[in-house]
């Protein structure tokens, strides 16, 4: 999945910033408010697309003697950089821009650019989630899951990043689409100031759910119980096994998890036969599940 989350994350970039340019240049001719924090808005999402890239690249490097267990965790710490920005650079900021507009009015200028800009980002922003809707919908035909419950159990913070920016970005021009019509119709400034504070609300609850999620993923989330119970019957199946006493797995990346089990064997295996059998019974974890990065098989004493 990570070749289609790259595409996702590119073609956000890239919208982002053709929208960000946009808007400000339209914020500067109308004086709105809530144009002003859609191009912060903007700005933040472009920024954070640049970060979670480096959080994927960094990911896949392999493992090394200082971090023997790889640096998959590198794009949960990254998606949490993302939503701390998300929060004080797009949401923050378009509360303070909302108490500014309510308690120094400004004049809108040629409001008709505010309009056609709006317009073409939401179209801008609709490619970009169209892009990374077609990837999760292809990652869940490769998982063999229905796509609700293939969201459900994401752990690509990278991909879930551009899924919420997107959702949250169309969203936010749907506020200021509202609040520059009523500011228009009424002559009513409040409008456009309250716009402002929507679109506040919905970066700092975007930014809230990506920063809950990688707080998750960073202390170390178990995978979905599905993927427990396929490893649970792979360890039962090796032969010389008598039964899973306890076994857990936890997320180390994205498409990587650390297999920690206990068991206990037959009574007729020998024990010079009882390290081959774990040996064997490691290697087959790896290659019937490629997402197993480490396997530590413990034998339960007698």
């Amino acid at each position: 999945m990570a070749e289609g989350t790259t595409r996702a994350v590119i073609a956000a970039f890239a919208g982002n910033l053709a929208i960000a340019i946009t808007k400000a240049i339209a914020a500067y001719v109308t004086g709105s408010g809530a144009l002003v924090a859609e191009t912060a808005h903007s700005i933040a999402d472009s920024l954070n697309q640049i970060l979670l890239y480096v959080g994927i690249r960094r990911s896949v490097r392999p493992a090394s003697e200082r971090h023997p267990l790889g640096h998959g965790k590198e794009r949960y710490f990254w998606a949490l950089v993302v939503a701390l920005f998300l929060f004080f650079g797009g949401g923050v900021f378009s509360m303070y821009e909302a108490y500014d507009r309510l308690t120094h009015p400004h004049e809108l200028g040629t409001v008709w650019v505010g309009f056609v800009v709006l317009g073409l980002s939401m179209i801008f922003e609709s490619v970009s989630l169209t892009v990374a809707v077609r990837e999760v919908r292809h990652a869940a035909r490769k998982e063999g899951v229905p796509t609700g419950r293939f969201l459900h159990q994401l752990r690509d913070p990278a991909l879930r990043t551009v899924l919420y920016e997107d959702s949250a970005a169309l969203a936010g021009l749907v506020a200021a689409i509202v609040g520059l019509t009523l500011t228009v119709l009424t002559g009513d400034h409040r409008f456009d100031a309250l716009a402002s504070a929507v679109i506040g609300l919905i970066l700092i609850y975007v930014a809230y759910q990506l920063a809950w999620s990688a707080r998750g993923l960073i202390v170390g989330e178990a995978p979905p119980d599905e993927m427990i119970e396929a490893l649970r019957t792979a360890v039962a199946r090796e032969p010389g096994i008598d039964r899973v006493i306890d076994l857990r797995a936890i997320q180390m990346g994205t498409n990587q998890l650390l297999v920690l089990a206990r068991v206990s064997l037959r009574d007729d295996i020998p024990a010079g036969e009882a390290e081959r059998i774990l040996a064997r019974l490691g290697d087959r974890l790896r290659r019937e599940h490629p997402q197993v990065l480490d396997s530590y098989i413990e034998l339960n004493p007698s």
